[in-house]
This record gives C-alpha cells, structure tokens and sequence, in this order.
C-alpha cells in the first residue's frame, strides 16, 4: 500500500482536540479514553490514505466533511501532499460555531 498524505492540525483542530480530551477525561474510564485514541488514529490512516472518501461540505466548497462518531465531525482540506485538519466539531453545539 502507497504511503498516505502528511497530515497537518491547524492551531483551532488542535484546541478543539485539548478540549475533547478534557472532556473525555472527566467522564470516560482509561479504557474508553483508549479505543477513542485508537478510533481516531485509524481515522487519521484512512483519511491520510483516502482523502478524497468523505464528501465534500455542502456550506464550503473544497472543504470535507467526515462524520467521525455521532458527536463529532472533522472538517478538512485535501492539498497535494498534505492534508489539512481544519476543525473538529461536536456535534451538539450550535451548527454556526463551526469555525471553518
């Protein structure tokens, strides 16, 4: 199998992630917090792998939308050789806090 895209965080993906992170740690045991950080590195290989398997964003052209669990949805671009992440957004917030 062909190596994948490199993928980069953007500084608002990043502090999303800490404040998911925070959030998980204070309601989830170690082994729920674990099979999310496996889920979300097996998400990170498929979209590096495949980046064009998810639609595109019906309110931003050029941008992806990949529902990862029912709650959040990451929000990415597909360069050349890169991948960007733009924003991972829980799902229960109001749908205009989405910062992409």
């Amino acid at each position: 199998m062909k190596s994948g895209l490199k993928i980069r965080w953007t500084e608002e993906a990043s502090k999303n992630l800490e404040s998911i992170i925070v959030y998980l740690e204070a309601n989830w045991t170690s082994k729920e917090l674990g099979n999310f950080f496996q889920k979300l590195e097996k998400q990170l290989l498929l979209l590096s792998n495949f980046p064009e398997a998810y639609p595109l964003s019906l309110k931003k052209k050029k941008i992806h939308r990949c529902v990862f669990t029912k709650n959040l949805t990451i929000y990415y671009t597909v360069g050349e050789e890169i991948i960007v992440l733009l924003s991972i957004f829980d799902t229960r917030q109001n749908p205009s806090k989405v910062k992409i």
